[in-house]
């Protein structure tokens, strides 16, 4: 296991990078991580499906001794094949959930995970990035954790909606000191006003382009307005996240 935050490993002309947001979160609060695709070695025509909805991307998740298991959507989307073209240098950026494995919750106890993450970027060609160490510790707020733990809860995150009886559990976690956890909680109450206005915090940025990928989830008035006010705001690479469209070198 390697003790870095973001590794990478090379092969024809790409390269995959993952970064968990943070190296050690606790159980109450929400886990994102950012990935990047990167064309090293000149232009390159590649997948854009670099989301956990659509397939493309894996990400394998193993504990101390545990049997590995892969994050994934509470229920299967069946899309066309979509490609993007990378200039040399250029890169394809995108945030990702790590919330569930089906619809139970991907980390089960405080520990020390290995994230491993694979990409087919091409066809016949997948390329993959080294392991990655995230701490999941003991919850702040027990009673929160406890509400990631409920399967309503876990599927109106990844649904951006309210499923089932999630809503209070929802606004619990809309009122959480982590603002990503707190995004993802006002994403599926579809408080979009709340959303827009917070979007210069990277972590809201980052939440609200995991749980509605570009391209994998349509248009969506939530993401626009995040959107919009990125664009002004923040970074590129917030607003590539959010739009699916590359950066140059």
């Amino acid at each position: 296991m390697t003790d870095t935050a973001a590794d990478t490993v090379r092969g024809g002309g790409l390269e995959l990078r993952l970064r968990p947001a943070a190296a050690s979160v606790p159980l109450d609060r929400v886990v994102f991580a950012d990935v990047e695709l990167v064309a090293t070695g000149g232009p390159a025509t590649v997948s854009a499906r670099l989301n956990l909805v659509e397939g493309d991307l894996e990400i394998e998740v193993a504990g101390a001794g545990g049997t590995p298991v892969r994050a994934t959507w509470p229920w299967p989307v069946d899309s066309a094949p979509r490609s993007v073209d990378l200039p040399a240098g250029g890169r394809l950026v995108a945030a990702v959930p790590l919330i569930s494995s089906g619809s139970v919750p991907l980390f089960a106890a405080p520990g020390r995970y290995e994230l491993t993450a694979r990409f087919a970027a091409r066809r016949g060609e997948s390329v993959a990035a080294r392991p990655v160490a995230l701490v999941r510790t003991a919850p702040d707020d027990a009673a929160l954790a406890a509400r990631l733990g409920d399967r309503d809860v876990l599927q109106s995150l990844l649904g951006a909606g309210v499923i089932g009886a999630a809503a209070p559990s929802l606004e619990l976690l809309a009122a959480s000191a982590d603002a990503g956890t707190a995004a993802a909680a006002n994403l599926a109450l579809g408080r979009t006003g709340v959303l827009a206005d917070a979007a210069a915090d990277p972590a809201v940025v980052r939440a609200v382009a995991a749980l509605l990928p570009p391209g994998a989830t349509g248009q969506d008035d939530r993401r626009d307005a995040v959107a919009s006010r990125v664009t002004a705001q923040a970074a590129a690479r917030d607003a590539a996240a959010l739009t699916g469209r590359p950066l140059a070198e």
